[in-house]
């Protein structure tokens, strides 16, 4: 793609379209500007290494709170009438939080994804993936989302919650909406009362699994965080909600997300896959390079709280800062060479999981599942995929594919 200087903006509503061709936009950007003005968004785009971590170091006066952006389709006047469950509830989510409220949160969702919970659930983890793998491989031509990418992560998510795989179609239904709401750029007022019919299912879902663990508690994450309530921790109710909503929403989503993209990469990097079946101890260094380089986690939002200066840049009060991720992990400056998927390359600069006070607190779930699935894909299966245009979904946050069709060919 060649990018004239005087056409850099790009439209975030266009994601979709775009595909990979919006990391090449984003490479211009930082090329050319790394903290730049978007008209077409009216948005601060910050896309340079340096800059994303100064972003995410928590000493500039930006603030988290800011999913209210996405109601912006809504006339004001109109929003309690329209999607008041939305209003009510994602101020209560975590990843819409500023301390003090923020840490104590964190602190509790901690628990549920502790290096021991995630050591814990690998055997559950190495079975889960050889049924899918099992089922895809029965398969000529295979569906690989919803076969493979999404089926893993989801019965996951639900077994850490002590929920049935009763929910799986549910639970994909609901993500799909949440997300094409919530986790693209100013969402349509169509899709934002999807989302608030949903978030109504979500909570007639929860709220009796909330009050059977009161009656009879267990060892699962609702059960922890009921204990946790009843001993004065002081949650709210929405607060244990929201908690239970973004559990279950973005544990899957996005380590689903990057098994379908690490797997389209590794489909056209025979020397890659040939790496991991041959260095299994690097494993976990592999997968950060494939986390770097599909750049699934591609963003993360802000608002300005205050003015302030930046670089020679002056933002105000109330401006919205797209902290782009996937900018900062392409920037040459830190990674030499970042087009190239280099199974050997240190991972210290690496972006994906965001330093800082938002660092993810999945990720060593999602590091447990992916270290055990790309070793045991390639162990069984050279990947043949199928589709010349692929079919990227409208998130900015999260970049994945709808649909990834393949053929699963025997290794060895």
């Amino acid at each position: 793609m060649n990018i004239q200087a005087g056409n850099l903006d790009v439209n975030f509503a266009d994601a979709a379209i775009l595909g990979d061709g919006l990391l090449e936009r984003l490479d211009a950007l930082r090329e050319t500007s790394p903290i730049y003005w978007s008209e077409t968004n009216q948005c601060w785009v910050i896309t340079g290494h340096r800059e994303v971590v100064e972003g995410f170091r928590g000493d500039l006066p930006l603030s988290n709170v800011r999913l209210h952006h996405a109601f912006e389709a809504v006339p004001e006047a109109e929003r309690k009438d329209r999607i008041p469950y939305l209003m009510e509830s994602l101020p209560q989510w975590l990843i819409d939080m500023d301390p003090p409220n923020q840490p104590r949160l964190r602190r509790l969702m901690m628990k549920a994804f502790s290096r021991k919970v995630a050591e814990d659930l690998r055997p559950v983890a190495r079975q889960i993936i050889k049924e899918a793998l099992d089922d895809a491989g029965r398969q000529d031509t295979v569906e690989f989302v919803g076969t493979v990418a999404r089926r893993i992560p989801s019965r996951m998510i639900l077994r850490l919650m002590g929920l049935s795989d009763d929910l799986l179609e549910p639970m994909r239904r609901w993500t799909d909406t949440i997300n094409a709401a919530l986790g693209g750029f100013a969402p349509p007022i169509a899709l934002l009362e999807q989302a608030e019919t949903t978030m109504h299912e979500m909570r007639r879902h929860f709220l009796p699994e909330i009050e059977k663990r009161r009656r009879e508690p267990n060892e699962d994450f609702i059960s922890a965080l009921v204990t946790a309530r009843d001993q004065g921790d002081q949650l709210s109710e929405e607060e244990l909600l929201g908690i239970c909503y973004l559990t279950l929403l973005a544990g899957n989503d996005s380590t689903g997300s990057t098994i379908t993209l690490g797997t389209l990469a590794l489909s056209r990097h025979r020397e890659v896959c040939d790496y991991i079946r041959e260095h299994p101890e690097d494993i976990l260094n592999v997968v950060m390079e494939l986390q770097r380089y599909v750049a699934m986690s591609a963003t993360q939002q802000r608002e300005v709280a205050r003015d302030f200066a930046w670089h020679g840049h002056e933002l105000k009060k109330g401006q919205y800062v797209l902290l782009m991720i996937a900018g900062a992990n392409r920037d040459p400056r830190a990674f030499p060479e970042p087009l190239r998927l280099d199974p050997a390359r240190q991972q210290d600069a690496n972006m994906t999981f965001a330093p800082g006070l938002h660092f993810c607190i999945g990720h060593l779930l999602a590091k447990m599942q992916l270290t055990e699935f790309f070793p045991e894909l390639l162990r069984r299966f050279d990947v043949e995929v199928l589709d010349e245009k692929l079919d990227f979904h409208p998130s900015i946050a999260f970049r994945g594919l709808n649909t990834l069709n393949v053929r699963l060919h025997p290794y060895g």
